[in-house]
């Protein structure tokens, strides 16, 4: 199985808070990442269904999610806290889920060789990494030629507005908008495909795909 390294240099990334954590724990947030998925499917599946990655898989809901949404043979799935990637273990991986794989490892640095998966997931978890650009780089370093890198995410409006940026733990320095994160796709050799909700000043959703 891809992904023997396991990475503990939690200081790269940002940890959630409690706010964050009881979203992740919420029904809710399985009921976004569903409405997300919907979405992805309506701009296209990938070419090949073998292997897939989720960045920053919390309970391990989006994976399921991805493999009986989109039929992937198998799931690799992540996590930069081992608490999440235990939970997921728990809870998914002793049941009849078998090609769901949970992981340690960090964003900015994956464990995986190059071209190693046919789509990557992202439930807008970028927006929390330190390095986002170096996190993207390293997302296309992984994919496949022809794969699809599926993204939801956020900016500062909605995360660091003056309600919310005393309440929430993200990083406050070089963050993005939306002609950063879809610049930084195109710079890296990636084409953003037709049916990417654009345009919103709190967020995207949509997918890109690798030359």
């Amino acid at each position: 199985m891809i992904g023997n390294k396991l990475v503990s240099q939690q200081n790269k990334q940002m940890l959630m808070n409690w706010p964050e954590r009881v979203w992740i724990y919420s029904p809710l947030r399985l009921i976004f990442q569903k409405r997300e998925m919907r979405k992805w499917i309506r701009i296209g599946l990938p070419p090949n269904r073998q292997i897939a990655l989720e960045i920053g898989c919390g309970l391990g809901r989006g994976a399921k999610l991805i493999s009986d949404s989109m039929g992937f043979q198998d799931v690799i799935a992540f996590d930069l806290e081992t608490n999440l990637v235990r939970k997921s273990r728990n809870g998914l991986g002793k049941t009849s889920v078998k090609n769901l794989h949970f992981l340690t490892a960090d964003a900015q640095n994956l464990p995986f060789p190059d071209q190693s998966f046919d789509a990557v997931f992202n439930y807008g978890i970028i927006h929390h990494v330190l390095d986002w650009r170096q996190c993207l780089a390293e997302i296309h370093r992984v994919m496949k030629p022809l794969s699809i890198f599926y993204f939801e995410e956020i900016y500062p409006p909605l995360y660091a507005n003056w309600l919310f940026k005393k309440m929430l733990r993200h990083p406050k320095e070089d963050r993005f908008y939306e002609s950063d994160f879809l610049g930084q796709l195109s710079g890296l050799g990636m084409k953003v495909r037709d049916g990417t909700k654009t345009g919103s000043r709190f967020g995207v959703i949509g997918a890109a795909q690798k030359h």
